[in-house]
């Protein structure tokens, strides 16, 4: 019999990744302002780093916290839960960071993307892992 858990840990990590999400997206609104243009391609470096910077997260967050709820909810374990939501936070902040920097080639731009794949790939593996004990009975 499957006890769900409320998934307390992925609703904090997603509100933290919300608020950093709404920060990043008014930073690239504030660039494009600034430097144009409103909509289309940007020829200005920063307006370009803002919006990656912005849509990175996107395209990495969404996924992460369903998974990561997931796992939750299905009794992964809450310290695995703890660690790969901190150590993903982390991550985003490293890379979004590094995307700040003039040179995007830097140590935390490099250490945000393999701790975000180094935490996709354990997440992905523990959940793999915690369903299969699940569909065993």
């Amino acid at each position: 019999m499957i006890t769900l858990v409320p998934p307390v840990i992925s609703a904090l990590t997603a509100g933290v990744l919300i608020l950093l999400q709404s920060a990043l997206v008014f930073a690239a609104a504030n660039q494009r302002r600034l430097h144009g243009p409103s909509v289309g391609e940007p020829t200005d470096p920063n307006v370009t780093r803002a919006i990656r910077r912005h849509g990175n997260l996107a395209e990495n967050a969404a996924i992460f916290i369903a998974c990561v709820t997931l796992l939750e909810m299905l009794g992964g374990g809450r310290l695995w839960v703890e660690v790969l939501c901190a150590a993903f936070v982390a991550a985003r902040l490293f890379h979004a960071f590094g995307l700040s920097l003039k040179n995007p080639t830097n140590a935390f731009r490099v250490v945000g993307i393999i701790l975000t794949v180094f935490v996709g790939l354990s997440l992905g593996g523990r959940l793999i892992v915690v369903a299969v004990r699940h569909l065993a009975g």
